[in-house]
């Protein structure tokens, strides 16, 4: 079982069900051990007749990729608010197809601009990347990201002289330190030529 201070994160997303009902929320903020506040962004009128104690059944995926489907009780309700017991029991299991492996590149983030019909890559900002899989990679940056944006990402590898850039879709977030945002990013449509070079650099990554 992970860690329970790596599991839970102010802005992570959860799916609840209660009393059949399926529901999505956010979570505010929460005490370890005590009680977790959810903004639910579908609430309906079903909750407000609610009691406390009914049971919650929370779904949920943490950074490092482990599904959690868990019980718990509802405590209060302030809609779109609910407060839901922090859960006695965290039990996961892991669905990553891939190893994540820590590294430190510096990114240049670019974005397409079109210009009299000609699309080329512009420089938007910039960012570490601090960790990589086969699937995708972890982006540090103060740059703000919406989640199902296309971003594309370029980053000099091996002796520095190789030049990788690719495009990816932002597939979640996660406050970082120093008022950075971590990104998870997914390699979007990945040649195998492209799968070739990741490759080779997670054989010796820069970390």
């Amino acid at each position: 079982m992970a860690k329970t201070k790596d599991i839970f994160f102010t802005g992570m997303r959860i799916l609840l069900n209660i009393v059949e009902k399926n529901y999505q929320g956010t979570i505010m903020e929460f005490s370890e051990g005590e009680s977790i506040m959810v903004r639910l962004s579908n609430p309906d009128m079903t909750l407000v007749h609610i009691m406390p104690d009914t049971e919650c059944k929370v779904k949920f995926i943490d950074d490092n990729g482990i599904a959690y489907n868990i019980s718990t009780v509802l405590l209060k309700r302030k809609i779109p608010n609910i407060i839901i017991k922090y859960p006695d029991k965290l039990d996961g299991v892991s669905i990553r197809k891939y190893q994540r492996i820590s590294t430190s590149y510096w990114a240049a983030i670019l974005n397409e601009v079109n210009e009299n019909g000609v699309v080329s890559l512009k420089t938007s900002g910039d960012g570490t990347i601090v960790d990589m899989s086969l699937g995708g990679c972890k982006l540090m940056t103060v740059l703000q990201c919406k989640i199902g944006s296309q971003i594309w990402l370029s980053f000099n590898y091996g002796d520095g002289d190789n030049q990788l850039t690719f495009k990816g879709i932002v597939r979640n977030m996660k406050h970082a330190p120093y008022d950075t945002m971590y990104y998870g990013i997914e390699f979007d449509s990945p040649a195998r030529d492209f799968i070739k070079i990741i490759e080779e650099i997670l054989k010796k990554p820069t970390a």
